[in-house]
């Protein structure tokens, strides 16, 4: 889902990481659910960390949030971010 380019700009961001996050998906049965997971999955594996969960309990489903580690969510995203819907 990422080009090369937007991984290797994201992966230098993630290293300045000074503690562990989780994307956290609340996710349904819907297309766009499936295009966030593999999103928050690809973006998870560019760190150590960073952590993928996919139990979720936002009511905007298909969504994803942004946590400290072992923390609730604070940010929530609903959909894909819209640069990616327009590549896919």
């Amino acid at each position: 889902m990422l080009d090369q380019n937007i991984k290797t700009q994201l992966k230098a961001y993630l290293e300045r990481l000074e503690s562990p996050i989780e994307l956290v998906a609340a996710l349904d049965e819907s297309d766009k659910a499936a295009q966030i997971k593999e999103l928050v999955t690809e973006i998870a594996e560019l760190s150590e960390k960073v952590t993928a969960r996919f139990d979720g309990n936002n009511t905007r489903r298909p969504s994803f949030g942004v946590a400290k580690a072992g923390e609730q969510p604070r940010v929530f995203f609903a959909g894909l971010p819209w640069a990616m819907s327009l590549r896919l």
